[in-house]
């Protein structure tokens, strides 16, 4: 869309002229008797180029113009025609009653219609017609997609292209056409050959008797009919390889119809998208793209070299091919073949740096080169590829020409060498010296932010960078003019700051900016303060800390002040301390937010205090893996991708969000209560070639228990009614059944039915266990096949599931995050249990830790989860009702002998613990 430019709109004479009342007052202009071709095709250029640039016109205004517009089908002039054909197009969509004027197009539609703009009004009718009236021109549309004129055929195939979503039924008939013009030999173009100048700008309408097309070599038509084909027959795969292989023109490529490069492209990117849709075509598809490797076209062979280098799993063989291809591209003399070469070769070198290295001596080369695009994906492709001894030269290489790029490319150079640092930890003594330098270079927020974030993963993987790159951060700080990375170095230098050797270092640092800056970074520099106070082993410098945070009770700001306050307390009542400053964990953000929402939604609920007792909690560690960012050289560097990404599977917490959300839209336990634990994983029930598939999902109330059943039906001629789930628990098992919620009519979707079977506790404040013998009832009806509606009569059957077990650990128990030390110190007083198990059947200690924690659900603490002696471990455990110590032992014949420790509040979660385990 093109924008007046700033001398434009300054001028006054421009923006009357181009003014929407001035050029609606002109409209008088069609209705001028006899009708001025120049004057009407200038004022129709002037709407064209206001709607254009933005301007919207109101419905009443629009409808104005537009039929203003029709009756300058009076004149016969040519180029005036293509102006009223181009106006009608853009104003259809804002119009009222447009359809109208549909025989009027239809006139210039018609197949023995000689005419310039034939074309024109192709174009200009799909946008007039409604979808009804598509079967009516659908004569037309067919002759014109098979007319041996192109422009013909191309508006004919584009304008079918943006029926087809309205009108499938009716597009999906001009296939054979469709494939008629993709196999189209070579045709005549629209310009004519008349004697009265290009387009018959100021000629008659008598000047059309000149109409000669002469041939053209673009073959464009072959692209849309490609684009129309494929759109037709996508849903159908198998469909789609045989129309790839049909033009593909074999192994060789020679045998091809498509003349069209274009064309050609677009072929190689269905063969991609099929071989990611189906690997068992790869063969075929791999063996057509080397064909295209030699193409005569550079656009072909860019496209298969890229096409093969992104795809998965391909033979060295021919990927080396490819890579040939594109290290040819390397030397040309187009920046543009060099470009796409190298930001194709920049991509590869993330998944595959070994494969890419044979083309490193001609991408040196490049780094010198007058475009600083291709220098930047050269460096960043080296970095990848090249060894610890090529580190040095590189870094010299790159430090000349950081001034002469923008900050996009700087972004991509600053991840490379961060990846480079982490892959030789050994030379990061230059590349934080480069990192420090480009830091005091001016930059934006995203370069910046990309080369703090570079220093951080340092200072985390890298022990002996540390001190150095915080002295660098510290420095940054002092002019940093981005309030968020002073925030994150001031609380990064909270967190590493107090360990190192000499802490003392960075506390001016961090004061000056409770003195010099904003209110922000004043509250996160108290905050940082307060940790060197809390962590400090010197006690002068805790009194030192205590000063400075005593001058911070005076600061101007409300939250600087609080801050300060709540500090000083702290420090001095160290229990707080361990609460408020050395807390590792923090409560997972999807529980609280479901408990949150459980809670207000609740009237009953909402009049006591909220109870964050029963939320788990999670370490930082694992909060931050859970919002982990994305590199920025992965997203920049990297082509878009051709189907949509896989989406991380949903944590726990998510999940047990979901169900909470799932259960409030049940009115019959609506006055359950909140859900106090949800299973993680659903129990299959079925086989996974059963024609009914089941999953148990169970649901822990307060004094009820609730099993959730989802349902499938695979069978795409049947229906079931009245289904529900038999459950026969074994006796006194401490539950009495409430009822069974049925689903009414499950269909072959691939959506599942519900059925939900209410059990009630006896005792609320005992953990029920126990096996419940599940069968599946239902009505089965066929469906007919003409009508597809159900019969009136079915038969009644039943499916014998899987038993559901109701276990002590899983079910009850929610594993959360604490400090295992502190929480063990704190359950002393409470209830605890020892028992000693032998476990013969474990064959190493890692195997018994693995065992224990998934019958437990609990939280492993402290990397205890991995044995660091195979004779002798201590594996720590938490969860919400208790915590657990597991010592162990290990013998070669005799397996593993487990002491288990268990502390808890309540004698009866001590008990519940053990019964897991002995069970």
């Amino acid at each position: 869309m093109a924008y007046a430019s700033k001398k434009e709109e300054e001028s006054g004479l421009s923006s009357y002229y181009n003014n929407k009342t001035t050029i609606i007052q002109e409209a008088r202009v069609f209705n001028e008797s006899p009708i001025s071709p120049r004057k009407c095709r200038a004022l129709l250029t002037r709407i064209v180029y206001l709607l254009y640039i933005g301007e919207s016109l109101s419905s009443q205004e629009a409808t104005t113009l537009f039929f203003g517009t029709t009756k300058l089908f009076q004149h016969k002039d040519s180029a005036l025609r293509q102006m009223v054909y181009l106006a009608i197009k853009e104003l259809a969509t804002t119009a009222e009653d447009v359809i109208m004027v549909t025989s009027s197009i239809m006139k210039d539609m018609q197949p023995n219609s000689e005419v310039i703009y034939r074309p024109n009004a192709i174009r200009a009718l799909c946008r007039i017609i409604d979808p009804s009236m598509a079967q009516g021109v659908e004569r037309f549309f067919k002759a014109a997609i098979v007319d041996r004129t192109p422009s013909i055929s191309s508006a004919a195939l584009v304008s079918s292209y943006h029926l087809y979503p309205d009108a499938k039924d009716v597009v999906k008939r001009w296939v054979n056409e469709a494939q008629e013009a993709v196999n189209a030999k070579s045709s005549p173009s629209f310009f004519g050959g008349s004697s009265a100048g290009y387009l018959n700008f100021g000629s008659s309408g008598a000047s059309n008797s000149g109409y000669q097309p002469i041939p053209s070599t673009s073959y464009i038509a072959q692209y849309h009919a490609l684009g129309l084909l494929y759109l037709i027959r996508k849903q159908d795969r198998m469909a789609v390889t045989k129309m790839i292989q049909q033009l593909g023109g074999g192994k060789s490529g020679a045998g091809t119809t498509l003349k069209n490069p274009m064309a050609l492209c677009m072929l190689i990117r269905y063969a991609a998208k099929a071989v990611d849709e189906d690997p068992n075509v790869q063969r075929q598809m791999l063996d057509l793209l080397d064909g295209w490797l030699r193409h005569k076209s550079d656009m072909v062979n860019l496209e298969a070299a890229r096409a093969m280098c992104e795809m998965k799993s391909v033979p060295p063989a021919q990927l080396s091919k490819a890579i040939s291809v594109l290290q040819m591209f390397l030397s040309s003399p187009k920046p543009v073949l060099k470009f796409a070469a190298t930001r194709t070769l920049a991509s590869l070198a993330l998944i595959q740096p070994s494969s890419v290295a044979t083309c490193n001596v001609d991408l040196e080369n490049l780094i010198a080169d007058s475009n600083r695009s291709v220098a930047t994906y050269a460096i960043t492709t080296l970095l990848k590829t090249g060894n610890e001894a090529s580190v040095d030269r590189l870094m010299k290489q790159i430090t000349g020409f950081m001034s002469e790029i923008s900050d996009e490319f700087k972004v991509i150079i600053v991840d490379a060498i961060r990846s480079l640092c982490l892959k030789f930890p050994t030379k990061h003594v230059s590349m934080l010296s480069f990192l420090a330098g480009v830091l005091r270079d001016e930059g934006g927020y995203d370069f910046k932010r990309a080369v703090v974030e570079a220093m951080f993963d340092m200072i985390k993987y890298i022990a002996d960078c540390k001190e150095q790159a915080l002295s660098h951060l510290c420095e940054f700080i002092e002019d940093c003019e981005f309030t968020k990375l002073s925030v994150r170095i001031l609380h990064l230098l909270g967190m590493e700051g107090p360990g190192s050797p000499q802490p003392t270092k960075y506390i001016r640092f961090i004061y000056n900016r409770v003195v010099l800056e904003n209110a922000t970074v004043r509250a996160a520099a108290v905050s940082s303060l307060a940790k060197f106070g809390v962590n400090a082993i010197d006690v002068g410098l805790r009194r030192s800390i205590g000063v400075l945070l005593n001058r911070c009770l005076d600061d101007v700001d409300d939250e600087v002040r609080d801050r300060a306050a709540m500090y000083l307390k702290v420090m001095k009542e160290r229990p707080l301390a361990d609460v408020y400053i050395k807390e590792e964990s923090v409560f997972s953000l999807a529980a609280l937010e479901s408990k949150l929402v459980a809670y207000i939604s609740d009237p009953v609920a909402a009049s006591q205090p909220f109870d964050t007792t029963s939320i788990p909690k999670v370490s930082r560690a694992q909060l931050a893996a859970e919002s982990v960012r994305q590199s920025t050289l992965d997203t920049v560097a990297m082509p878009v991708a051709r189907t949509d990404p896989t989406p991380p599977p949903p944590t726990a917490a998510d999940t047990q969000s979901a169900y909470v959300q799932q259960l409030a839209e049940v009115p019959e336990l609506a006055e359950y209560g909140p859900v106090i634990n949800s299973s993680a994983k659903s129990a299959q029930l079925t086989e996974s070639e059963t024609e009914y598939q089941v999953t148990c999902v169970k649901h822990i109330f307060k004094e009820h228990i609730v099993f959730q059943f989802n349902v499938t039906n695979t069978l795409p001629d049947t229906i079931l009614e009245q289904v529900s789930v038999i459950m026969q628990p074994q006796a006194d098992c401490g539950l009495t059944e409430d009822f069974i919620i049925p689903v009414p009519t499950l269909t072959s979707s691939p959506s599942s039915g519900i059925v939900y079977v209410s059990f009630s506790r006896d005792n609320p404040e005992e953990y029920a266990t126990g096996s419940f013998q599940c069968t599946l009832k239902f009505v089965s009806k066929e469906l007919d096949p003409s009508t597809g509606e159900p019969e009136d009569e079915g038969y009644e059957d039943e499916y014998q599931l899987e038993d559901v077990e109701l276990a002590a650990g899983g079910d009850y128990i929610i594993p959360s995050y604490a400090s295992f030390s502190s929480e063990w110190d704190r359950l002393r007083t409470g209830a605890s249990s020892t028992e000693t198990f032998s476990l013969t059947a474990m064959e190493s200690i890692k195997a018994a830790c693995d065992s224990i924690i998934e019958i437990l659900n609990m939280e492993p603490l402290g990397g205890t989860e991995t044995p660091t002696s195979p004779s002798v471990h201590t594996l720590q455990l938490s969860g919400l009702v208790s915590g657990v110590r597991c010592r162990m032992t290990y013998a070669k014949g005799e397996g593993v002998t487990l002491e288990l420790g268990v502390r808890a509040e309540q004698e009866k979660a001590c008990a519940l613990v053990v019964s897991a385990v002995s069970g």
